[in-house]
């Protein structure tokens, strides 16, 4: 990304939240788009920061994320492929990638191997690798859990550790537990 790229973004960015302020905008959901080249539509949430302004909240698809305490750079809207870095609890919405850290929440789906060393939540499907103390995968599990509590909704996979819990076959069992 050069420099005009991101001189545009931030001026789209700044003209968005102005025109948001300006036609009085009530907090809630919207749209947004890159008002360079007209494309890139994004649906945007309008959050209310004091005053009466609001500001354009816009997510990102980016190959390198972190999380410092509970903040997600560049905000938790945004999706994760490639590499995640965890120094705190933040989340975003996607991860699909190498996940390590401390501690690893995702807001729909994660795919590939997740290194945290409190555990891992994925609102939605889990498909690869979790190795936590604690793993969750509340839409369901495609591979492999391994903690010493693991949680999947539905188990098409290993679940290794002392108490596992999932909504198919065996619903608790502990050290190892399988479903397909």
């Amino acid at each position: 990304m050069n420099f005009n790229k991101v001189a545009m973004a931030f001026c789209a960015m700044a003209s968005l939240a102005s025109a948001a302020s300006a036609a009085g905008f009530e907090a809630g959901k919207g749209v947004a788009n890159d008002l360079a080249t007209g494309s890139n539509k994004r649906d945007v949430t309008f959050v209310e920061r004091g005053g009466n302004n609001s500001y354009g909240w816009r997510s990102y698809d980016i190959a390198i994320g972190a999380t410092v305490l509970p903040w997600a750079i560049p905000n938790e809207e945004s999706s994760v492929y490639g590499l995640r870095l965890n120094f705190g609890w933040g989340s975003y919405m996607d991860t699909y990638g190498l996940d390590a850290g401390v501690f690893s929440a995702t807001k729909r789906d994660f795919g590939g191997v997740a290194v945290n060393v409190f555990g891992n939540s994925s609102d939605g499907t889990m498909g690869g690798i979790q190795i936590g103390l604690v793993n969750i995968a509340g839409g369901g599990a495609y591979g492999l859990q391994i903690g010493a509590v693991n949680f999947a909704g539905d188990l098409h996979g290993v679940q290794i550790g002392i108490l596992n819990f999932n909504n198919t076959g065996l619903k608790c069992f502990p050290v190892i537990n399988a479903g397909f």
